[in-house]
């Protein structure tokens, strides 16, 4: 008998005496014990703790330390256990960071969105996969896609995935819905899949007047709509090195542009500072982002999940300091953006239970 099934000692002394026909000598009984049994709910779960048997004390510190940047093999010397627990503490805080995300990431207010994408590596570099490695299109280059709000200092959205059109698209359509309604301004490089993303995502489909006589009708066209402000940073690059920076209005008015930024708490010109800052914060709180290192991934699963872990850690458990500068005391980037109301510790962030039923 599974030993996490609590019976009656009557119905199992008579299962011990007459095996599985002791169940008919008393069915009644028999039934009744067994549906208490199953309606017996753990009170872990809905958190990371959820089958597991590792004390949290033990769970809460290696999840920190992951956080934090430490290595797989690092975490597992420093905390005397296997390395194949410390995967495990990964995927389970992992999981539980990207529940707690989906729970208070909502109905956000942006006023500017800088869009930037940071290159990263799962298994070996691009230039050495073999062509059916490459085919396969799980290893190589893994560039993180990211929706950064740059006055709450909030990543709203990220991608994982190849340098493509369809990436940039998913990359703003999770922005959309998140936020309670469209940002005031868009900056980003000038990569050309921002262009055509945020047409396809926040565009209108306009129909052209058909002229008279014969002749097909003409096809529908994506437009920007009338308030959706775009903007690209260009810059220009000698032996490796950015010897010039432009800034060009792509799409909207650039005295409306020019009213925003005057408007700004934190930026007086078109820039994607804060988003490239942010990029630097990624390669120090995630061991897996760094450009040379031992640390990178073996597989694109656990590269995406070390990324939901230490992005839930810094925006919950981490304070900025441009954050607490501003508002003279500990400051989330969740905290700036009224999403909660204290810094969280790292077992708060292990034990949340979304108020959602379980399915």
């Amino acid at each position: 008998m599974d030993r996490r099934l609590r019976l009656d000692k009557q119905v199992m002394g008579s299962m011990q005496a007459h095996g599985i026909a002791g169940l008919f000598i008393d069915p009644e009984s028999a039934l009744v014990c067994l549906s208490s049994s199953q309606s017996r709910i753990s009170p872990r779960r809905g958190t990371a703790f959820h089958h597991t048997h590792l004390p949290e004390e033990s769970f809460e510190t290696i999840a920190k330390s992951l956080a934090e940047g430490v290595g797989i093999n690092a975490t597992a010397r420093i905390q005397n256990v296997d390395k194949k627990t410390v995967l495990l503490v990964l995927a389970k805080a992992g999981e539980q960071v990207k529940r707690v995300s989906r729970s208070l990431l909502d109905n956000v207010k942006v006023t500017e969105c800088q869009l930037d994408e940071m290159w990263s590596f799962v298994g070996k570099k691009e230039k050495n996969l073999d062509p059916v490695e490459k085919l396969q299109r799980s290893l190589g280059d893994a560039w993180i896609w990211i929706a950064f709000d740059a006055v709450n200092k909030i990543v709203l959205a990220y991608i994982v995935g190849k340098r493509t059109l369809p990436h940039a698209v998913s990359l703003l359509q999770e922005v959309k819905r998140i936020t309670i309604r469209m940002p005031d301004l868009f900056s980003s490089d000038q990569l050309d899949q921002y262009t055509n993303a945020l047409l396809q995502v926040y565009g209108e489909l306009v129909y052209p007047i058909r002229k008279p006589g014969p002749g097909r009708p003409p096809n529908p066209r994506l437009v920007p709509a009338e308030d959706l402000l775009y903007v690209q940073v260009v810059k220009q690059y000698k032996q490796y090195r950015v010897v010039k920076v432009t800034q060009k209005v792509v799409f909207g008015d650039s005295e409306k542009v020019e009213s925003i930024l005057a408007a700004s708490s934190v930026s007086n010109k078109i820039n994607t500072s804060y988003v490239e800052r942010y990029n630097g914060t990624v390669r120090h709180m995630d061991a897996r982002c760094g450009r040379k290192t031992l640390c990178f991934s073996k597989c694109e699963e656990n590269h995406e999940i070390q990324l939901a872990l230490s992005l839930g850690y810094y925006h919950l458990c981490r304070p900025h300091k441009t954050l607490t500068k501003r508002y003279g005391r500990s400051t989330t980037p969740f905290m700036a953006a009224n999403l909660t109301d204290h810094v969280w510790s790292m077992a708060e962030l292990l034990k949340f239970k979304d108020k959602k039923p379980y399915s």
